[in-house]
């Protein structure tokens, strides 16, 4: 396994010697890629090279330039399987070479060898060019000569050969005639490898180079010598299921190749899908293309199944990049995508795990329907063809989405043309929504393009605009919502009307969202990727949207909660009792918005000036753990409301009188014991949220007499500690589960202090059990929370005091009481924990 990649002159360069060599890569080099020389007689096999425009040769192979049958050392080079890529517009410029003839590949001055399983592509002008022919014997056909080397050059009748020129084995000088111009196998494209498009250059920003499952690289493969060094293989070119590059390339770390997924069992999607399709979760899908479900036709993906979202990549010659790969069910197509919460449908980017979390590797979910829009029938944007939306059907149906997460999608097309996480087109309310979730997409999280769909459960995660987006006569209820902003994030929600200043619209944007949080990050700057709008705050509301907004609660407010602009006809009001037309918004004052101050709750333009006031209370809605500066790798979220919560009063009631609204006791997106971000979230994925857990919350420091009884569960949400002379006492078969961080980065721990004491007395019938709060998919797993740390005065080999590692802040332990006790430990297990909070700083189990 070895890889040069833009170097000034050859790749790697063989002068005589007989080393072998497996797995070679050679990346868009000044000269020849892979050179032999002055009587090489390696072996070689898995060989991959990308030319690039200014580029010499994907191989030199150089004889000793001399005549004379079984000279010393004639070069003799056994390679096998190897993939050569050209560059159509091929030009050598090498700062250093006696040679630039234009060829992929270039054999010459008596060169012996054996080439076989090759795939030769991307050819502009020849495949292999050979000159400076000596007495070496020349031999064609499927199988090498029995005898004679290393005084014969053999190149398989079956090697593939795919290009512009049809000019596969250009001979020349005193080589005469033997391989001719339409020598082995011809491709008319490259479509029998998975994606490599016939236009690669060294720009190229992604490709697959392994070949297409049951296509023609899998015929008329050469056998390998049975020397111990070849192993036997079923394919032609570098690569067979297996895409070796994985870890080794640069490829890889400038996010332009897949990670390896064994491609003999993965289906590949391009294209249309034209008859009923099941993608099943045995068989995982490389989503290489856009990929479109057509009109009548049934996609049902199972639970379970992963979907690879490739990167946007060329086209065909002169035509530029295509469309980012996105599957896109079309008006009166469906999608039957129903995950459960132990086996939810995953879209994610199919670049490798080091390479994540990012945003905009690839496209998204598009769903288009048959419901009305205002302005009727119009196209969707992130499309480069296609992709009409909008009608009369209030009740259309384009399928099921249930525990589908879209994850690192969002590529941007153009200015004002995007791909959303999942983007919801003029679809109808006979579609069933519930639990999706989009996670660091780089344009919005979902959007509502019009339609009346309904969705409950919707999570979004760290996108680049907005988390949730509605706008042309989006008429549709959502339930259950919960967004976090990154740093550089736009607006929680987008709320947009039909920017119209009449009273009576067509089609107003009405909105109905109810049970939602709205996590804001205290720093925030939008700098999204293409928006009209970067104006600072945690909801956008404008354009004349209508709406009911209730049980709403917005934490982490920089600099404004609600941001209204561009208002229209539409009447503000906060009692629904006294709207007096079709046309209002309404928000509840019982909404929570958390802000530094009451004139941060809400701003407004201009134009919305004389509308009435609204208000929201401004309290702390005291949620289980919500970060200040919400991280995308390391921050531990709970959006549960604690007991005594203020989320827990003041609750309005359902709008619709149970229809589709259910009834709840509590403001925001989540009750006291549903986290239904678990089974559903990149958050429970990463062992980043909590199971529900009603229990004792202990999250401040214990300064009398305490016992933790065995009827609950104790929810260790902070580093507790135990103050003398206090004594906590903890009864047989009690749990205690930790979250992984506090908020501010410290891992919870339950901390003895000096002159206190535990008495934890557990039995073997009934241990203590401290573990992990997260959900037990997650487990087991290291380094999930603190741990348990006991402080003394006995004496320490220092003669005096120190402080204990693993917090950040107290600790002394030591002094001179040899009998000094700090209660009892029996039956005690402590699991999951170890959390590191520095350099040579972290907790142990027990200390």
């Amino acid at each position: 396994h070895i890889e040069v990649a833009f170097n000034l002159d050859d790749g790697v360069e063989f002068f005589g010697g007989t080393v072998d060599v497996k797995y070679v890569s050679v990346l868009f080099v000044g000269d020849d890629a892979i050179d032999t020389d002055q009587g090489y007689q390696g072996r070689i096999q898995y060989a991959f090279v990308m030319l690039g425009q200014g580029s010499n040769h994907g191989a030199e192979m150089d004889g000793p330039n001399t005549s004379g049958s079984n000279i010393a050392k004639r070069s003799f080079p056994q390679l096998y399987n190897a993939l050569f890529v050209g560059d159509l517009d091929n030009d050598p410029n090498s700062v250093s070479s006696d040679d630039q003839l234009p060829a992929v590949l270039r054999l010459r001055e008596g060169t012996g060898g054996e080439f076989g399983n090759l795939v030769v592509v991307n050819i502009g002008s020849q495949g292999i060019f050979q000159d400076r022919c000596q007495d070496e014997s020349r031999a064609t056909g499927s199988s090498p000569p029995a005898t004679g080397s290393p005084d014969y050059l053999w190149i398989s009748e079956n090697t593939l050969f795919s290009g512009t020129s049809g000019v596969n084995v250009f001979e020349t000088g005193t080589c005469g005639q033997v391989y001719t111009t339409d020598y082995g196998i011809s491709a008319s494209d490259n479509d029998f490898l998975i994606l490599l498009p016939t236009s690669s250059d060294e720009n190229i920003p992604f490709l697959d180079p392994r070949p297409t499952p049951g296509g023609i690289a899998f015929d008329s493969v050469d056998t390998v010598p049975s020397d111990g060094f070849f192993d036997s293989v079923s394919f032609k070119g570098a690569f067979g299921s297996d895409l070796w590059l994985e870890g080794l390339s640069l490829l890889e770390d400038t996010l332009r190749i897949p990670r390896s997924i064994d491609s003999a069992t993965a289906t590949i999607a391009s294209g249309e899908i034209t008859s009923d399709t099941t993608w099943t979760a045995d068989s995982p899908v490389l989503l290489t293309q856009q990929v479109f479900v057509t009109a009548g036709v049934t996609l049902t993906i199972e639970p379970g199944t992963t979907i690879y979202g490739y990167g946007r990549t060329y086209g065909p010659p002169g035509q530029g990049l295509m469309g980012a790969p996105a599957l896109v069910v079309e008006q009166n197509a469906m999608v039957n995508a129903a995950g459960t919460r132990n086996s939810p449908i995953l879209f994610t980017s199919a670049v490798a795990e080091k390479n994540l979390p990012r945003e905009g590797l690839w496209g998204g979910l598009i769903i288009l329907g048959n419901a009305p829009v205002f302005g009727g029938t119009t196209t969707i944007e992130g499309l480069t063809t296609g992709g009409s939306y909008g009608g009369n059907d209030e009740d259309d149906s384009s399928g099921v989405l249930q525990y589908v997460r879209v994850w690192y999608g969002g590529s941007v097309i153009g200015q004002d043309n995007e791909i959303n996480g999942i983007t919801f087109g003029g679809v109808g309310r006979g579609t069933l929504v519930d639990f999706i979730e989009v996670a660091f997409n780089l344009d919005d999280g979902v959007e509502f393009f019009g339609g009346t769909v309904d969705a409950k459960h919707v999570s979004v995660l760290f996108a680049g605009d907005d988390g949730v987006d509605t706008d042309q006569g989006y008429q549709g209820r959502l339930q259950y919502v919960f967004v976090v902003l990154g740093e550089n994030s736009n607006h929680g929600a987008e709320m947009d009307g039909p920017n119209n200043d009449d009273e009576d619209v067509p089609l107003r944007s009405f909105p109905q969202m109810y049970n939602a949080v709205f996590i804001g990050h205290i720093n925030n700057d939008p700098n999204p990727a293409s928006s009209d709008d970067t104006e600072a705050a945690v909801m956008r509301l404008r354009e004349g949207t209508g709406g009911l907004f209730g049980n709403i609660i917005i934490t982490n407010v920089g600099t404004a909660g609600v941001l209204h602009s561009r208002c229209g006809g539409e009447e503000f009001t906060d009692d629904l009792t006294a709207v007096t037309s079709s046309n209002f918004l309404f928000w509840s004052p019982n909404n929570i918005i958390d802000a530094p101050s009451p004139a941060q709750q809400f701003t407004r333009d201009s134009s919305c000036e004389g509308k009435t006031t609204l208000t929201s209370r401004n309290v702390d809605p005291q949620l289980s753990l919500i970060v200040d500066a919400p991280d995308p790798v390391d921050s531990f979220f709970v959006p549960l409301p604690l007991p005594g919560s203020p989320a827990l009063e003041l609750v309005d009631s359902s709008p619709d009188g149970g229809d589709f609204f259910d009834e709840v006791d509590y403001v925001g997106g989540f009750g006291a014991d549903d986290n239904w971000l678990v089974g559903l979230s990149y958050l429970d994925d990463n062992a980043r949220t909590a199971e529900a857990i009603d229990g004792l919350v202990a999250s401040s420091d214990i300064t009398t007499n305490t016992t933790w009884t065995n009827d609950q569960p104790v929810l260790l949400v902070s580093q507790v500690f135990v103050k003398a002379p206090a004594v906590l006492t903890i009864e047989q078969g009690t749990t205690i589960l930790a979250y992984a961080d506090d908020g501010t980065g410290k891992a919870p721990s339950l901390i003895i202090e000096q002159g206190a004491q535990i008495m934890a007395l557990g039995t073997a019938s009934a241990p203590i059990t401290f573990t992990s709060a997260v959900s037990e998919d997650n487990l087991p797993g290291r380094g999930l929370w603190g741990g348990l740390i006991i402080l003394g005065r006995a004496p320490i080999n220092s003669g005096g005091t120190d402080t204990i590692e693993g917090l950040s802040a107290g600790g002394i332990y030591g002094g001179n009481d040899p009998d000094d006790s700090s209660g009892v430990l029996q039956y005690v297990r402590v699991w999951y924990g170890g959390s590191v909070i520095g350099a040579d700083n972290e907790i142990n189990g027990i200390t």
